[in-house]
């Protein structure tokens, strides 16, 4: 894993961490958003409550995702016309990240592709039809999903700037063998170069996240055995 910098919030002076990659942190004490611009930090404001939507996972847990170890360590919460959903990043063991999608029940991990996979490749934001088939990074993809959508709330750490309310643009492609694909407008839904991410459907008990938030009928979780 990278190593952690300490710097101090600049509302209240509590400690945050950062890591080499991340650019925003959430103070665990006052909520307040911080950016990492070179060696100086700068508050960008107050994160609004996380609502609770039921998710098991924890900032913190550990876990494997082919085989490789990882730390969850920052969540965005994202609100758009049919409710919430989170995106946990996560921090691989060789210094990677990804992001752990958790909406109602249903898990993907995710892994940034270089632009140039996709680039030219795909139609614009406002081309894509829900529900039609396209050929992208070799594989055959169905758009399921077409949205602008706000950050809402976040904690922990994150590899970019997320300032509360933030709305971005982006396309969810599903294949036929588990494939997850994102494509990723940011905060202009009218360029040609989306970023994707790439990666497939999950479960809790495949990636062997530990610990995890308990529930009433809920067995407890168990530490993955030591490989």
């Amino acid at each position: 894993m990278d190593q952690a910098e300490q710097i101090f919030c600049p509302e209240c002076g509590a400690p945050i961490q950062f890591r080499g990659t991340t650019v925003s942190a959430v103070c665990e004490y006052c909520d307040s958003t911080v950016v990492r611009t070179g060696v100086d930090v700068e508050l960008i404001g107050k994160v609004s409550a996380l609502i609770d939507n039921g998710s098991p996972i924890l900032l913190h847990a550990k876990g494997r995702f082919d085989g490789m170890p990882f730390t969850v360590d920052g969540r965005l919460q994202v609100g758009y016309a049919r409710g919430t959903w989170n995106e946990w990043l996560l921090a691989f063991a060789d210094g990677t990240i990804g992001w752990l999608v958790d909406a109602q029940g249903q898990y993907a991990v995710l892994r940034p592709m270089d632009p140039s996979a996709v680039s030219g490749r795909v139609p614009s934001y406002q081309e894509f039809i829900l529900g039609q088939e396209y050929s992208l990074a070799g594989r055959p993809l169905v758009a399921i999903d077409k949205r602008g959508a706000a950050y809402k709330g976040a904690e922990g750490e994150l590899p970019f700037e997320a300032a509360p309310g933030m709305q971005f643009w982006g396309v969810d492609l599903r294949g036929y063998q588990g494939e997850f694909m994102t494509l990723d407008w940011g905060t202009d839904p009218k360029h040609d170069s989306p970023t994707p991410y790439m990666g497939r459907a999950v479960s809790l008990a495949e990636l062997q996240l530990f610990p995890l938030r308990r529930f009433q009928g809920w067995a407890p979780a168990r530490p993955p055995a030591a490989s």
